[in-house]
Order: structure tokens, then sequence, then C-alpha cells
């Protein structure tokens, strides 16, 4: 029970300096013969589970977890994607939580291309692997950078804790310095990547 609650005020605290990414695609489906085979063949490639919902809903993803900070790709973060069908139209949301870090917002760009090249599998027979790997390169090191700029604010938060701390004599300021710098460092990134993502919608 004390795990519990302990996890749910953590996300609850990210959950404050931190968005969500969610964003509705639409799809025209030109054969509908394998859709289900490709449509399972593809998610299942990305390690995504698949639920069934009914005969024109499927629902593929991945759950949350606390080791989702330590995962470098994105589209292996807790992730929601229902595809609904109707007719020859697929409508697609495609919901990600994060890694209680960086927005996933950041990384928009792969999500889109991940369902664009959906499209391409399913209406072109197109081979996705390589255009996925680029994009999962590319995010990689997005966030790598991302990870860099967070070690430098704790490494500064630490900086001037220790400084103060020996002036004053004041236990554990190091420590409350390095974890103000953390938490500033991130709270600032998401807002500068949310703020970019708003100015250029």
């Amino acid at each position: 029970m004390l795990f519990l609650v302990k996890k749910i005020v953590v996300q609850s605290y990210f959950t404050q300096i931190m968005d969500f990414y969610r964003k509705s695609f639409e799809l025209i489906v030109e054969n509908q013969y394998d859709l289900e085979e490709k449509l399972t063949q593809y998610f299942e490639l990305y390690n995504f589970k698949i639920n069934r919902e009914s005969s024109n809903t499927y629902t593929f993803f991945k759950k949350l977890s606390l080791l989702d900070g330590w995962k470098m790709n994105p589209l292996d973060w807790g992730s929601r994607i229902t595809i609904i069908q109707d007719s020859d139209t697929l409508v697609i949301t495609y919901y990600v939580s994060g890694n209680s870090q960086i927005t996933p917002i950041a990384f928009e760009k792969l999500f889109s291309e991940f369902i664009n090249n959906l499209n391409l599998f399913i209406n072109g027979n197109q081979n996705f692997t390589q255009s996925n790997a680029l994009e999962i390169a590319l995010a990689r090191q997005k966030l790598a950078k991302y990870y860099l700029k967070i070690l430098l604010g704790i490494t500064f938060g630490f900086i001037i804790g220790f400084i103060i701390e020996n002036l004053t004599s004041f236990q554990y300021l190091k420590t409350i310095c390095v974890f103000l710098s953390f938490y500033g460092t991130i709270k600032l990134l998401n807002h500068n990547i949310i703020i970019n993502k708003t100015v250029s919608d």
C-alpha cells in the first residue's frame, strides 16, 4: 500500500511539470484484404501489445513503467494507439504519457512519421524499417541532448550548494540545491518545448 501511494505521488509530481502527447490521424485504406495482419505485423515488430476490443477497433499499447526514464527510444514509453475502422478509413488516436522527465511532445515528428510509415506499409507495401530506424536514431540524439542539459543543471546546483554549505555549515544544502536544480531544469525544458510547439503551430 505504501509503495502504491509513493508511485501515485511520483506520477502526480511529474504530471505537473510535463504534458502528454495526444494526436489523431485518419488513413484511407485502399485494400482491406490483409489489413488486420498488416496492423499486427507492424506494431508487433516494435513490441506493442494488442487488445482487440471489437471487430472494428484495435488497441496497441505499451504499459507505463517507472523504468521509462531509462529508455532512450520514445516509442518504448508508456503509450496507447487506438485504431477504429470505419469502412475504408482508419481513425487513429495516438497517446504517449512520456518518461516522467521529458514531455513526449518533443518527439512529435517521430510519432507522426511512425504513423505515416504505417500508412505507406498498409497501402503500398513499402519497407518501413529503415525510415523508422532513422527517426528513432534522431529522437535518441535529441533525448540525449535534453539529458545533457539536465545533467548540467544538476551540476550547477551541486556547485552552488557546495559553496553555500561550506560558507554557512548548513547541512543537506547540497542535496536541496541538486533537487531544486533538477526540478527547475526539467520544468524549464518542458516549458520551452511546449511554448516552441505552440508557436510553430
